[in-house]
């Protein structure tokens, strides 16, 4: 009997998990509201991903608090949260220069983003549990307790999705960083690569954010050829 309940809570929650997932429309123009075609549109959580067809539109499956990527060649990536599901999600993909001036501008550009979204969300960013001393210091003796310090310590719930928000922000700090140096441009310059095959190759072979932060340019170009021999020799 309990292992029957057991199975039926697992299949209830994989059945609100998939009520909970809806198929997003989205419309990506650039910034004077010409529609863009060929944006690759990529669920991080899912790795499911879409291409914008002659109008710019696009329908790809997604949930609350889901990351979406979008990728243009000539174009500046864009991270896009979803806060909550809706029938129709536009998008606009600033214009980016195609010459390699060489990937320390695309840093310095990430730094000044990097610093823009901190000021923005310094709060979220900042945000811990308070410590135990800090609900409970200790005075002398005797023991007193810090009644607003308290009442942030069991808002768990509140807590909880503070901590996640944070978890959320970083994770777009890193994966801006990775999208700065690891674009289209380049590696269509190193590759030759466009179009479908491109993003495929992207999907497959994003250096992670510890190479990058580490990498030096060489490093990073070295990189890119030796996992596009190894994806061409693969397909």
């Amino acid at each position: 009997m309990i292992r029957i309940i057991i199975i039926l809570a697992v299949l209830l929650c994989i059945l609100q998990r998939g009520q909970a997932q809806s198929l997003l429309q989205g419309h990506v123009s650039q910034g004077d509201s010409i529609p863009l075609t060929g944006v690759t549109v990529l669920n991080k959580r899912m790795q499911h991903a879409a291409i914008t067809d002659d109008k710019g539109n696009y329908q790809l499956k997604a949930q609350r608090g889901d990351t979406l990527l979008l990728k243009a060649l000539g174009y500046m990536p864009l991270l896009y949260i979803v806060t909550k599901e809706k029938d129709n999600i536009r998008h606009r993909l600033q214009p980016q220069p195609i010459e390699l001036q060489t990937v320390r501008i695309i840093r310095y550009g990430y730094l000044k983003d990097s610093q823009r979204l901190r000021d923005e969300f310094r709060n979220e960013f900042n945000f811990r549990r308070p410590r135990w001393n800090e609900v409970v210091p200790s005075v002398g003796p005797l023991i007193a307790v810090n009644i607003n310090q308290l009442y942030r310590a069991v808002s768990f719930a509140k807590n909880r999705k503070k901590d996640r928000f944070k978890k959320i922000l970083l994770e777009k700090e890193k994966q801006n960083t990775i999208d700065r140096l690891f674009n289209p441009e380049v590696i269509t310059q190193l590759t030759g690569m466009e179009g479908d095959s491109l993003a495929d190759f992207m999907l497959r072979h994003q250096p992670s954010y510890e190479f990058i932060t580490n990498a030096s340019d060489y490093d990073l170009y070295q990189y890119i050829r030796e996992q596009y021999l190894k994806y061409s020799s693969g397909k």
